[in-house]
């Protein structure tokens, strides 16, 4: 099954690099995103915020991004926590815009 998600967007915050029990580097961040798409032949206006994670080298590199910075994300959807059915968008690359 399909899940890969491309995104462009900005940083409205981040937590900073930490690291999990394990070592590994990691970084959450709230992005905003702002577009307009066509649905069922019309325009439609879409503004929204993603929470989105990432983990390892990409997390390291892109914890050191300013908040409000462009960028495009490309990742995948997974639950927020084995216990939450809410989304995040796990950053896998990432390309400043």
């Amino acid at each position: 099954m399909a899940n890969r998600i491309e995104l462009t967007g900005q940083i409205l915050e981040t937590s900073g690099l930490r690291f999990t029990p394990a070592g590994v580097a990691t970084v959450q961040m709230r992005l905003a995103h702002g577009s307009e798409q066509s649905e069922a032949g019309r325009l439609r206006q879409v503004v929204c915020e993603v929470e989105a994670i990432a983990f390892g080298e990409t997390a390291r590199k892109l914890s050191q991004s300013p908040i409000g910075v462009q960028l495009s994300v490309t990742g995948f959807l997974d639950r927020k926590s084995p216990r939450s059915s809410l989304l995040t968008l796990h950053v896998t690359d990432y390309e400043l815009i």
